[in-house]
């Protein structure tokens, strides 16, 4: 998971905003509910660790988590040729 310190430029404050793993610099940052937000950016700074760790956390128990593995689908039925014109000789 990618992350990104955004500071609100009314507020001045900051929060941590997820990233999309394709997000690249430029992109349009997306539309979020921040859950916490931080007085400053050194305090944002300094909760990056507890993040990361929560991310580290939570990406462990997925880990964990047996994957059901699905039975492959039956092949799809043989595609019939079209039945051939019949023409008449009047």
């Amino acid at each position: 998971m990618k992350y990104t310190i955004y500071e609100d430029p009314l507020t001045r404050r900051c929060a941590h905003l997820a990233l999309p793993g394709s997000f690249l610099d430029g992109d349009q940052l997306p539309a979020v509910v921040i859950d916490r937000w931080f007085e400053s950016h050194d305090a944002a700074i300094a909760a990056l660790a507890e993040l990361l760790d929560r991310d580290e956390g939570e990406c462990a128990a997925a880990a964990e988590v047996p994957v059901p593995v699905q039975a492959e689908a039956a092949p799809p039925p043989p595609i019939e040729p079209p039945p051939r014109p019949v023409w008449s000789h009047h």
